[in-house]
């Protein structure tokens, strides 16, 4: 395939200079991606992350390549883990086991009124709640990241920000034109659970399936393997049924077939602490689920201990 080759230098990663900066804080690959995504798009953008120098800005050298425009540039995102500045806008995407260390980079007390984007969906939010300000709205990313060292590539068709906020007629928010400002695909919908299962059911099977660096159709093509999927899936359209939300195993083996081939759900990337998080997560958000309303999920829980089982293991 094709690829049209850009520079972008990392000294003029910054432009208008004048306007406050657009902190993305964490430091995952979505917080990369939109990183570049807005600076690219002539916006004030830092990626705010405790990895970063504190003292000083510092620039990580990114090649990004975008399968749905056929594209790959270099550019430099400047980083660092002190909020020098007020910002106009903060975004939340960090693995969820640093969620709450990377929240202490805040500069909490001239937050209160400025828009928060969070993407970690599936950490305990309302706890600290009080701690985000009046102007906040969960996100969701439909799209697929891959990287490998300097190199992230989004892979697919082009991704989609769907943004659990009430829909202004005539009228765009503060957040929504943050968002639109990374260029991508920008939907606002304010039936949040929908938005959480429709987004995530078949990630959460995606993740709990696969192995590191495994693709899922290296799982679909298993009959034995597909049958069980199929079952996971089921417990979790109950799941979503009792919280009035429709979805069918049909939907959700159909997204798994539709996954990029370049794109793995466990990466090489993420350290053994952050994949125990991640199944802390998952486990605890379902399990409670599950108890609620007393349904049964044994397919899923058999996913979630062997995964326990493989990470002891290594």
């Amino acid at each position: 395939m094709f690829f049209r080759k850009n520079h972008t230098p990392a000294q003029n990663t910054q432009t208008n200079t004048d306007k406050k900066p657009i902190y993305v804080l964490g430091d995952n690959d979505l917080a990369l991606f939109l990183t570049a995504k807005l600076q690219e798009n002539g916006q004030r953008s830092i990626l705010l992350t405790s990895s970063a120098s504190a003292l000083n800005y510092t620039t990580f050298n990114l090649t990004l390549k975008e399968e749905y425009n056929l594209q790959k540039r270099e550019i430099g995102i400047l980083t660092t883990a002190c909020a020098k500045e007020e910002p106009a806008a903060v975004i939340i995407s960090c693995h969820n086991s640093s969620f709450r260390a990377h929240l202490t980079l805040l500069p909490s007390q001239r937050i209160q009124e400025i828009p928060i984007i969070c993407f970690n969906t599936m950490v305990d939010i309302e706890t600290i709640r009080p701690l985000l300000g009046s102007a906040f709205c969960k996100a969701y990313f439909n799209g697929y990241l891959n990287r490998n060292g300097n190199m992230l590539s989004a892979c697919g068709f082009l991704p989609e920000i769907i943004l659990s906020a009430e829909k202004k007629e005539n009228e765009k928010t503060t957040i929504e034109k943050t968002m639109e400002a990374t260029g991508l695909k920008v939907s606002v919908s304010d039936k949040d659970v929908a938005n959480f299962w429709k987004n995530n059911a078949s990630r959460i099977l995606g993740y709990l399936t696969t192995s590191p660096k495994q693709h899922i159709l290296d799982i679909l093509n298993n009959k034995e393997a597909k049958q069980n999927l199929q079952i996971a899936a089921n417990e979790l359209c109950q799941l979503a049924k009792y919280e009035k939300v429709k979805l069918s195993t049909e939907d959700i083996l159909r997204e798994l077939f539709d996954v990029p081939r370049d794109f793995y759900y466990k990466t090489s990337n993420c350290s053994k602490i952050e994949n125990a998080s991640q199944l802390d997560k998952l486990y605890n958000m379902l399990s409670e689920r599950a108890r609620s309303y007393k349904c049964k999920i044994p397919a899923i829980n058999q996913l979630i201990k062997q995964n326990y089982e493989n990470l002891f293991q290594k």
